[in-house]
């Protein structure tokens, strides 16, 4: 009977986890060329410091040698 009940309870908590709409809101983000980055960007993680640490922005990627941070709009 115990065996039982605590089948039938993990059944219940599994469809309430499934059945859970979870509603995310994401900030919309904007790239643009980082205007204080020197030389050119051959590594992710030299923009990716500089537009977090200098820039204080989200974060940063190389696109053609070039550093672009990323930004809430």
């Amino acid at each position: 009977m115990h065996k039982k009940s605590v089948a039938a309870l993990s059944f219940l908590f599994l469809v309430l986890f499934v059945t859970q709409e979870i509603v995310v809101t994401e900030a919309k983000t904007c790239e643009h060329l980082a205007d204080t980055y020197r030389g050119p960007c051959f590594t992710n993680a030299s923009c990716d410091d500089h537009c977090k640490n200098k820039a204080h922005l989200i974060s940063g990627t190389c696109h053609n040698l070039q550093c672009f941070c990323t930004q809430n709009c």
